[in-house]
């Protein structure tokens, strides 16, 4: 009897055992701190290091990120060290024989995370010496796009102590870091002295700048290395590149000193890469590489009309007839490169699939029509044709106003298009705000070229309210009149709607804006050749000096805005 109810005693903590699972606790804030280090063994800025073993031990388990990219050794080394990581402690075999009396610096760039969470340290610095005394000198700056202003992060950034012009095309840097996520770097535990400093996205990451779609920064002259700075110690500064100041350790370091505007140089190289014949009498010419000149000897046929268009790395003719016999052409572009291309009648596509296509698109083919502006007070409303088309003698446009109280007013205009190769034409009338249109084109008024005819055209819009639009006055105030200085005012879709080539202190009228944000770029044309230009190393070009006006330029209706623009 005694062991039955032994059996009814223990039956149930039996059953609680076998159901039970062990799951993680729930509850609490999710951890978002990093790992913290508590033991480097040898100790950080440790002088006459002789080990080839680094231990660096933290406060709980962590992980190691891509150390190829991630892990930064100043002066680099022939061979990469070998990462292990047991437990808490990460440890760093190194397989090269070190320089002596030589500073070595280690920057792991964000990864160090921890094991659960991923939160990794920030830019972390192991330094050590091999001989009396670790280097304490440093160069400290930011990488920004020449292009955009835009902060660059996970850039390299090389320092050479060397000052010769081919250094970044054939040697290794001595020195090395990467920008952190706002664009900022810093090269610590260098030795005194000037250095050349040069800006790299290495995408083959030899250090090397040898491929033509590797992006660089580079400064024309050596600056100078300065004391890192301790606290409560005086800032010592080159006077050239670096402000003096006396405040705490924080705030010192928070301000950058050197500025390098990364770039893509210009590939220019040319090639011819095809002329397509997508449809009868549209011919494009593709190139590799932007088209700045182009120019056509017609070799056997001199009677071809067309229409050009040009394009950044194409050139759109638009044929008044279509080419019937093969024509041939002698085209040079930018100067340089010169091709024999044969113009041929349009052929359309074989296959029975293309063929039902085709026949499709010729039983319903016609010429597409599109208008901007529409509601727009101060700007007509404008027609935009999908090819140029042949000139009208007289057409009727239907305006009709609907007007709450006396009804619909229609009105209609008779217009025409000259024998001018047109692609757009506007509809003169004078939009009256807040009152609805209907403008309506009957079909088959216009004929492209190509041979297609507009379905009809009808447009409906309401005339804006002169409460959305609003003025604005800014003052350009320049420091150099050396240059002209191209001022580009665009709107939020970035959408540039309005350029000014200013060679001098003056205020500039923007009247009659839509509402909205817009953005004002000033590039400083130094060629004068009415456009931005990136740079070259090997030439030693900068790319062109790009500023934006910092302050939020918002237009409201009725208002009239003034600034003051000092570049």
């Amino acid at each position: 009897m005694k062991y039955f109810f032994r059996f009814l005693f223990f039956a149930p903590l039996l059953l609680l055992t076998h159901c039970a699972k062990i799951v993680s606790p729930v509850g609490g804030p999710r951890d978002v701190t990093p790992p913290v280090i508590i033991k480097e063994v040898p100790s950080n800025e440790s002088t006459f290091f002789n080990s080839n073993t680094i231990k660096l031990s933290f406060d709980e388990f962590v992980t190691l990120d891509n150390t190829l990219e991630n892990v930064l050794i100043s002066p680099p080394l022939q061979q990469q060290p070998i990462y292990s990581i047991s437990g808490k402690t990460l440890t760093i075999k190194i397989l090269d024989t070190l320089l002596t009396n030589q500073t070595y610096n280690i920057g792991f760039a964000d990864c160090i995370k921890d094991f659960t969470e991923g939160n990794p340290i920030p830019f972390y610095n192991y330094s050590f010496s091999t001989g009396s005394y670790v280097d304490s000198f440093m160069l400290k700056g930011t990488v920004i796009d020449a292009a955009t202003l835009k902060k660059i992060s996970n850039c390299f950034v090389f320092a050479y102590s060397e000052d010769i012009d081919s250094l970044p095309l054939t040697t290794r840097p001595k020195y090395i870091s990467k920008t952190q996520k706002d664009g900022t770097f810093s090269i610590k535990n260098i030795q005194s002295g000037n250095y050349k400093l040069f800006a790299l996205k290495d995408i083959n990451n030899n250090l090397i700048f040898d491929l033509p779609n590797e992006e660089i920064a580079f400064l024309l002259s050596c600056q100078k290395a300065v004391p890192i700075p301790q606290l409560n110690d005086s800032l010592i500064v080159d006077s050239n590149h670096f402000q003096l100041e006396t405040d705490t350790l924080s705030s010192r370091t928070d301000s950058t000193t050197i500025e390098l505007r990364l770039f893509l140089e210009e590939d220019t190289t040319q090639n011819f890469v095809k002329l397509a014949n997508s449809e009868m009498g549209k011919y494009e010419f593709i190139y590799k590489n932007k088209i700045n000149r182009f120019n056509v000897q017609l070799l056997s046929d001199d009677s071809i009309t067309y229409f050009q268009k040009m394009g950044r790395d194409t050139v759109t003719w638009y044929m008044k007839r279509p080419v019937k016999d093969s024509v041939d052409l002698l085209v040079t572009v930018n100067d340089t490169v010169r091709d024999t291309l044969f113009l041929t009648p349009f052929k359309k596509k074989e296959t029975v699939r293309a063929r039902q296509r085709n026949d499709n698109e010729d039983k319903s083919a016609t010429l597409a029509v599109s208008a901007t502006n529409l509601g727009e007070l101060y700007v007509p409303p404008m027609l935009h044709f999908a090819y140029p088309i042949l000139s009208v003698d007289s057409f009727e446009v239907q305006v009709i106003k609907q007007k709450k109280h006396s009804g619909n007013d229609t009105s209609y205009l008779r217009l025409s298009i000259p024998d001018t190769f047109l692609m757009q034409t506007i509809i003169p009338i004078v939009v009256e705000e807040k009152v609805p249109y209907i403008i309506t084109i009957k079909d088959s008024v216009f004929q492209g070229y190509n041979g297609k005819y507009n379905d009809t055209v009808q447009l409906k819009f309401t005339g804006k309210s002169e409460k959305v639009y609003g003025d604005l006055r800014m003052m350009y105030r320049i420091k150099n009149p050396d240059y002209q200085y191209i001022v580009q005012l665009s709107n939020a879709k970035s959408e540039i709607v309005s350029t000014h080539i200013i060679r001098q202190s003056e205020t500039v009228e923007y009247p009659k804006l839509p509402e909205g944000n817009y953005q004002i770029k000033v590039i400083e044309d130094r060629n004068g050749n009415g456009k931005w230009d990136t740079g070259n190393y090997r030439k030693k070009i900068l790319p062109e000096p790009i500023f934006f006006y910092e302050k939020n330029i918002t237009i409201r209706g009725y208002w009239e805005l003034e600034e003051v623009f000092d570049f």
